[in-house]
C-alpha cells in the first residue's frame, strides 16, 4: 500500500513540474513573437509601399487620419481617384434618371378633388406628359397649367412629390354661383365666380338662375366647362346680386339675365319688376340711386305695377331736377349699406 501511494506522489510532482516548464516555454514563445511584431511596424514611412486600398485597411484609423492620408497620396494616386468618382457619379445618374425606380407610372398617381365638380377623369388625361418622366424633373407649374387647360373652372393645384416615384395632386374648383339653362337643350349648368360652364345633374337649390343671352356661345354648342365670360365680367355680376340683395332685403331676387353685347345684367324680382344695371357704369352709385329712388316713391317696386326700372334714366332724372340735393342725401343716407 505504502508503495502505491509514493507512485502516485511522483506521479502528481511530475505533472507540476510538466505544467511550470510548458508555461516559461510558452512565455518565452509570446515574448518573441510581440518583439517581431514591434520590429515589423517601426520602419521608416518614407521606406514603405503605400497601397491604394491600404486607407481602408486599418480598422483602428479614425476618419481623420483616413482623409490625410488619402490627402497625402491623392497625386500619386489622382487617376484612380477619377476613375472612382466618375463611376460612382454615372451610377447615381443612371438610377436617379434613367433607371425606372424613380419614374412615374400612372398607377403611383394619386389625384384628389376638394369639391364636386371637378372632373377626375379629364384630370388624369390632363398630365399625361407626366408619366413615365424622373419625379426629380417635374415641372409643378407645368402640371397646374395642364390641369387648368382643360378644366378652366380650376382655382387651386398642389402637388406634392411622394418619393421614390408617387405623385400626389389636390385640386381646388372655382366656387359656383349661379346655375343657368340654354334652349333646346335638356341640360343644366353651373357657373362657377371665374365665368365657367360646368354640366351638373342635381342643381343647388340655394344658387340663383342666371341666363345667358350670348349669339356666339349658342353657335358653338358645346358648354362644359367652357369659359362664358371673363372673370372681372363675373366679380361685377356677384357683386350687384350680393349688394342688392343687402339693399333690398324685402326683395326676393327670381332670376337674372345678362347680356353679354350690351354688357348689361337684369335682375327680375318676383313681382314682376326688372332692373336693368350697366356693368360699365359704377356698380355702387346705382344700387345706391335706385334705393334712394324706390323709397322717395313709397317701394313702388314692391307694387308690381313698374314693369322695367332703368337705373341710367333714374339718375339722368335726378340730376335735371335735383342734382346736389340727390347727392347729398345718397351719400348721407345710403353711403354706407353695403358695409
Amino acid at each position: 500500500m505504502k508503495l502505491v501511494k509514493n507512485m502516485d506522489l511522483i506521479k502528481v510532482a511530475k505533472s507540476y513540474i510538466f505544467k511550470l516548464k510548458k508555461y516559461f516555454k510558452n512565455r518565452e514563445f509570446r515574448e518573441k513573437i510581440k518583439k517581431e511584431k514591434s520590429k515589423k511596424y517601426l520602419y521608416s514611412k518614407s521606406n514603405r509601399k503605400v497601397s491604394f486600398f491600404d486607407v481602408y485597411k486599418n480598422k483602428k484609423r479614425t476618419f481623420t487620419n483616413v482623409l490625410v492620408v488619402i490627402s497625402n497620396n491623392s497625386k500619386k494616386y489622382k487617376y484612380q481617384f477619377l476613375i472612382t468618382w466618375a463611376t460612382l457619379i454615372s451610377l447615381s445618374f443612371y438610377i436617379i434618371f434613367v433607371s425606372p425606380y424613380f419614374r412615374i407610372s400612372p398607377s403611383k398617381v394619386i389625384i384628389e378633388r376638394l369639391d364636386t365638380i371637378t372632373d377626375i377623369n379629364i384630370a388624369y388625361k390632363s398630365i399625361e406628359d407626366v408619366y413615365s418622366s424622373s419625379i426629380f424633373l417635374i415641372d409643378k407649374n407645368e402640371i397646374k397649367k395642364s390641369l387648368a387647360w382643360l378644366q378652366k373652372n380650376i382655382f387651386n393645384v398642389g402637388v406634392t412629390r411622394l418619393f421614390p416615384n408617387w405623385l400626389k395632386i389636390v385640386i381646388e374648383s372655382y366656387k359656383p354661383e349661379f346655375y343657368t339653362k340654354f334652349s333646346g337643350i335638356d341640360k343644366s349648368y353651373l357657373v362657377t365666380s371665374n365665368g365657367v360652364l360646368i354640366y351638373e345633374k342635381n342643381i343647388w337649390k340655394m344658387l340663383y338662375n342666371l341666363e345667358i343671352i350670348d349669339a356666339s356661345l349658342l353657335e358653338n354648342w358645346f358648354f362644359d366647362y367652357k369659359e362664358w365670360v371673363d372673370e372681372s365680367t363675373m366679380k361685377k355680376i356677384i357683386y350687384l346680386r350680393d349688394n342688392f340683395k343687402k339693399a333690398f332685403q324685402n326683395k326676393n331676387i327670381a332670376k337674372l339675365v345678362y347680356f353679354k353685347t350690351e354688357n348689361e345684367l337684369h335682375i327680375s324680382l318676383d313681382t314682376g319688376s326688372i332692373i336693368i344695371f350697366e356693368l360699365n357704369d359704377d356698380l355702387y352709385r346705382q344700387i345706391a340711386l335706385l334705393k334712394f329712388y324706390n323709397d322717395m316713391n313709397k317701394d313702388n317696386l314692391s307694387s308690381g305695377e313698374i314693369y322695367y326700372v332703368d337705373v341710367r334714366i333714374i339718375w339722368k332724372v335726378f340730376a335735371c331736377k335735383e342734382k346736389q340735393v340727390c347727392k347729398r342725401n345718397l351719400s348721407r343716407i345710403y353711403g354706407n349699406f353695403y358695409k
